[in-house]
């Protein structure tokens, strides 16, 4: 890493990239949960741990009166509602799932980021120190030409 000048907090830019990822991918597995247990819900089949949706399945299973019927029911406006939430809810899988990819492809990003970002610095600061090199064997070199005055 340079020491002076504009630089980079590359250890920043992948912790961040790590995050964003792990992040992305957490989403991506409570959004797997969600779909398994609404369809669990929907399907007529409880979830199979005793979670907050086998309770929601429970107290809904109760209410309705013909087995293996959606729980919202299946008169019209159980129809009508089930359009509607199936509209919402494939909208709602389509758009998390999205957000779940875009969140791991912004930690690769950064991450990639604080790759190029590094071997850019450790590049610039390669050139500074041949410069600095070669201005001092340059000035070395005048300092041991003679003069061309001899006296004899």
């Amino acid at each position: 890493m340079p020491q002076d000048g504009l630089a980079s907090d590359v250890n920043t830019l992948k912790n961040g990239g790590k995050a964003f990822t792990d992040i992305g991918t957490d989403f991506g597995s409570a959004l797997n949960g969600l779909i398994g247990g609404l369809s669990a819900l929907e399907g007529g089949t409880p979830p199979s741990n005793d979670s907050v949706a086998k309770q929601f399945w429970s107290g809904l299973t109760t209410l309705s009166s013909k087995a293996g019927a959606p729980p919202w029911g299946d008169d019209e406006i159980g129809e009508k509602f089930g359009v509607v939430y199936e509209g919402l809810r494939d909208g709602m899988y389509e758009s998390m799932g999205h957000l779940a990819a875009k969140l791991q492809e912004i930690g690769g990003a950064l991450t990639e980021m604080a790759t190029n970002h590094e071997a850019n610095e450790n590049f610039n600061e390669s050139m500074m120190n041949q410069h600095i090199q070669n201005q001092q064997a340059h000035h070395q070199a005048v300092l041991s030409v003679k003069s061309p005055h001899h006296t004899v």
